[in-house]
Parts: C-alpha cells; structure tokens; sequence
C-alpha cells in the first residue's frame, strides 16, 4: 500500500467529512431561506370561536377566515444582508470542509510514515541479528579450535538474545502503527511501501509553498468575516421598517357584517424597543465582527508560524539524516577492522560486538530523520492546504 493509497481511503471513508459535507449542504439551504424573502407571500388564517362579530343577532359561535397575498418592496437592506451573511457562511463551510480534508489527510500521512519507519527499524533489527549469528556461528568455531575462550560465546549469545528483543520491539511498534492506520482506513496492512519509496514520492510533491492567504483556514477565517459584517448591516438595518404591498380577503359566517372586507394596499411594518433592543443588536454584532477579524488574524500567524516550524525541522532532519548516514558507514568499517584486530588477539569480544548494536542504534536514528524529514514535508503542504490536491496530481501523473 502507498502513501497515497492510504490517503485516498481514509479520505473516503471518514464520518467526520460527512459532516462537513452534511454542513455544507445546510448552509446552501440557508441561503434558499434568506432569498425566499423576496418571493410573494401567501398568508391564510382561520379563526373559530365565539362571540358578536360573526352576525348581527348578538354573540353567536362562528368562525372568521381569511387569505391574502404580500410581495416585500424593500427593507432597507435587511434581506440583502440576510442572504449575503449567508453566501458567506456557505463559503467558509466549504474552506472548512477543505480543511477537514486535509487534516484527515495529514493524520493518515503521519501514520502511515511511523509504519514504514517502524517497518524499516524491524528490518535493521533482522538484519542485526542475522549478522550477529554468523558471527556467533565464527566464535564457536574458534571456541572448538581452542583460539577462543568460551565465554566469548556466551557474551554472543547474550548480544543475540538482546537483539532477539530489539526485534520484538520493533515488531509492536510495527504492530500499534498498523492498528491505528486500520483505524482511518479499515484495513490492516501487513506491510506498505518501503521508506525510501515513500520519501521519494512526498519529495514528488515539490517545494513547500508560501501563500497563507489561500489556505482553507484562512480563507474560511476570511469568510467568517465576511459574514459578520453582513451581520452588523443587519443589526443596522432591523431599525427600520419594512415596506410590502399585498392584497387580502376576510370573512365571516352568518350574515354580511362590517368584517368581512377586501383590502388592497401597502403595509409599512417594523417596532421600536424601548430597552434599546437594536442598539444591543448593533453592539453585538460590531464585537462579532472585530472578533471575527482577530480570528482571521490569528489563522494567518498559526499558518505562517506552522510554515516556519516546518521547514526548520526540514532542514533539521535533513542535517541529522546526513549525519547518521555518515556514522553507519564509520561504524560498519571499524565493525570489519575489528573482527580483523579480534582474530590477532588485539580487540576483545566486546570491541566487535558493541559496533553491531551501534550500527542499529544509528540505523534507527537515521530513519526517524528520514521520517521526520517526510512529516515535516507534509505538514508544510497541509498548512497551506495543497496536501490533497499534490497527492491527487502525483497519482493521476503514476496512472495517466
């Protein structure tokens, strides 16, 4: 299984991005609602009940309906406001949706490289224990020929039996990894794509970018924004009234009375609060929008900050990847001399034997800066929200 792959299902499968499509889908409703305003209203009413209005013979039970039609003219603004709070809210659902994406997609990516590392450490492991039993199988054979004392067998066994445990313990760590992808995607990998394929196709994915403004939380922050000055040009505008035109009918049962009339006209309606309801209202919405602008302020430092971070723990892991690589070479040529120097009776066992674990200790090393190096990678491509798009490209460029 590629990066990719993995990636592509867990993305698929994720309840918490059918959440984000199920929010998106509300917000475009919303704005059915806001534009419904405009279009003409009919209003109906029946009203059953006892009284004198119902005929000229005194109190009676009877009942009252009536039926009109209103058409909206203007509002000063109110509805306009409604319905672009609204655009604005469904745009920033769908930077947000964006965003789900691709955290699901970077929490998926980061797994799936501790599971090729950890795949990589068990094979250092292996390789440390096979080497270590061919060179158990050469102390024996000194030992049976005298030119070796036989506790030098016994401190091989002993290494081996450490080794035997190294192992293991990259097994489990293989083995938590593989759980917690199986998590996102359903399945259980028994194995994925070695290391260095996998660094070769996030390098694949090109340069960090550095256009924050484009980000999907940024870019929803804008939105919010957006949406909250819409608000405050609501609050403004809920102190006027509205106008509308309309024409209605209202009857009675008994006979013909004064209340059953056609009216034909236009209707002005609005109200005025006596505690500053609309003064309140404007408050609100101003400290929700200088709120909703420090939010957008704060989503451009976090995205700036992440970018930063993550290209000093780049070139940082690329540093130590350098290092360690440098290292296992040094230690694989004093692990040979020193065998050399332990048949001329100038090493002891311990000299040959500690450069073994050394060389695994810094094979380990080396592929956590691999990996460290990848995450880092990646968690530039998620902050500016390319990470999906990249991965995508890359897969359509594998498979034309």
């Amino acid at each position: 299984m590629a990066l990719h792959e993995a990636v592509g299902i867990a993305i698929s499968r994720h309840p918490d991005i059918g959440r984000a499509n199920a929010v998106v889908a509300q917000s475009e409703a919303e704005i059915a609602v806001a534009r419904s305003a405009w279009y003409p209203k009919l209003e109906y009413g029946v009203r059953p009940g006892y009284g004198g209005s119902f005929g000229s013979g005194g109190n009676d039970m009877g009942a009252r309906a009536s039926v009109g039609v209103s058409q909206l003219l203007y509002d000063f603004g109110r509805t306009a406001s409604k319905i672009s709070a609204a655009d604005a809210s469904l745009v920033q659902r769908r930077h947000e949706l964006s965003d789900t994406v691709e955290q699901i997609a970077y929490n998926t990516a980061s797994i799936y490289i501790e599971l090729a590392a950890s795949q990589a450490v068990m094979a250092a492991a292996q390789r440390q224990l096979e080497t270590l039993a061919v060179t158990r199988d050469k102390i024996g054979q000194r030992v049976r020929a005298g030119l070796s004392v036989s506790s030098d067998g016994t401190m091989a066994d002993v290494a081996i039996q450490r080794a035997r445990t190294e192992t293991l313990r990259a097994r489990t760590r293989f083995d938590v990894a593989a759980s917690r992808l199986a998590e996102l995607i359903g399945v259980r990998p028994e194995r994925v794509a070695e290391l260095a394929r996998t660094e070769d196709e996030v390098r694949s994915l090109g340069d960090e970018g550095d256009d924050i403004e484009h980000t999907p939380k940024v870019l929803a922050a804008a939105a919010a924004a957006e949406a909250a000055h819409a608000r405050v040009t609501l609050a403004e505008a809920e102190r006027f009234p509205s106008v509308s035109v309309g024409v209605s009918r209202s009857v009675s049962t008994g006979r013909a009375n004064a209340n059953d009339d056609t009216w034909i006209g236009v209707a002005i309606a609005g109200d005025f609060s006596l505690g500053g309801l609309n003064r309140h209202r404007i408050d609100a919405a101003r400290a929700g929008q200088r709120a909703a602008q420090q939010a957008l302020d704060n989503e451009r430092l976090l995205a700036r900050t992440t970018l930063h971070s993550a290209a000093t723990e780049a070139a940082g892991a690329a540093a130590r990847t350098q290092s360690y690589a440098q290292m296992i070479a040094l230690l694989r040529a004093s692990r040979d001399l020193y065998w050399q120097e332990y048949i001329l009776n100038k090493r002891t066992l311990t000299d040959v034997l500690n450069p073994e674990r050394e060389i695994f200790l810094a094979e380990q090393e080396w592929i956590g800066a691999v990996a460290d190096g990848m995450l880092a990678r990646i968690k530039a491509h998620a902050a500016t929200g390319r990470f999906v798009a990249l991965l995508r490209e890359h897969d359509s460029a594998s498979h034309p």
